[in-house]
């Protein structure tokens, strides 16, 4: 894993800065070890503690692999299974960890995207990608099956897709992906760092306070009945009249200016 900040956007203050977390180990096409899932987990957790930090983009220093997914030599290995049961803890502290940073995180999906890595992706609140990659859970094949990301495939998108998915083993286009609701978009090749930068510039020039609101908000209410979940968000958007953000960002639309975010 490697991690490096950088500014956002001359537009926004020099204090927004996105942390990229960069898979690093193309020998092995980024299988996920427990060494690299360890450190991915310190890394967010050290970019969700810099209060200079606005977005968080995951991606690969692979040419055509985002990741491999997990790590089938340690599959087949002769751990003791207990042993082996304590190691894969690993991917439900990542996706919880994911999903529990206040900050936006941006999957930028710049090679193929399989097995357990497309439970990452999942994991993260939007993804874009390269349109030549393909995406898939090829577990089947050799004899296993995606338990650790069925959970997060069955909220992305209908039971059937995910069925299928899990079922063959068939990898598919960003075409298709982004039609079953598993990207955002699909980017050419050759505009995709481009594009990446303009989402994350976007994503950084919003309000931290309001976005870290938001996403607890959408995490606590996926799961809950309408009347609950109803219930919750009128709490979340009464507290949210309270924040000087909410204020700042309506008198700068009103006065056609840049908001300048207190983070209050």
């Amino acid at each position: 894993m490697t991690y490096r900040l950088e500014a956002t956007d001359p537009a926004t203050p020099d204090d927004a800065l996105a942390a990229y977390l960069t898979l690093d180990d193309p020998a092995r096409r980024n299988a996920l070890s427990d060494a690299l899932l360890d450190q991915l987990v310190a890394l967010l957790r050290q970019a969700a503690a810099d209060s200079r930090v606005r977005v968080i983009v995951l991606t690969s220093s692979h040419p055509r692999v985002f990741s491999s997914g997990g790590n089938l030599d340690a599959f087949a290995d002769d751990r003791a299974t207990i042993t082996k049961y304590a190691g894969l803890s690993r991917f439900p502290t990542l996706y919880r960890t994911l999903g529990e940073i206040d900050k936006p995180v941006l999957c930028a999906a710049n090679g193929d995207v399989l097995a357990g890595a497309l439970g990452i992706a999942l994991a993260c609140d939007l993804i874009i990608a390269k349109e030549s990659i393909r995406l898939g859970c090829p577990e089947i094949n050799v004899g296993a099956f995606p338990f650790m990301i069925s959970a997060l495939i069955f909220r992305a998108t209908g039971r059937l897709v995910a069925n299928e998915l899990m079922m063959t083993g068939r990898l598919i286009g960003t075409t298709e992906a982004a039609a079953a609701g598993l990207i955002n978009a699909a980017v050419p090749d050759a505009e995709f760092d481009d594009t990446l930068r303009r989402w994350v510039a976007d994503i950084a020039g919003k309000s931290p306070l309001l976005l870290g609101m938001g996403k607890r908000a959408l995490a606590a209410t996926r799961d809950m009945p309408l009347e609950s979940a109803l219930e919750y968000l009128q709490a979340q958007l009464a507290l949210a009249f309270t924040t000087d953000d909410l204020a700042e960002g309506v008198r700068a639309f009103k006065e056609k200016r840049s908001p300048q975010w207190r983070n209050t």
